[in-house]
């Protein structure tokens, strides 16, 4: 594998995380009190998780390119 196929495979990651971030945003709205503070926590990982895989992707192009 090459800098270009592993930073796609980073940006499909990303984009996963994203429509999980999403779902769980959308169960968010109709839970109680008790459970947001749960999924609150679920979103804030995935996100971290989400731009991790930006920030990795990023980097795997920049060398593919030879720019890092």
């Amino acid at each position: 594998m090459n800098y270009y196929e592993w930073s796609l495979e980073y940006e499909q990651s990303a984009k996963e995380l994203e429509k999980v971030i999403t779902r769980l945003k959308k169960r968010r709205a109709h839970i109680s009190e008790s459970e947001k503070k749960e999924i609150n926590e679920r979103i804030a990982f995935y996100k971290s998780c989400r731009s991790e895989c930006i920030q990795t992707a990023d980097l795997l192009m920049r060398r593919h390119k030879g720019v890092a």
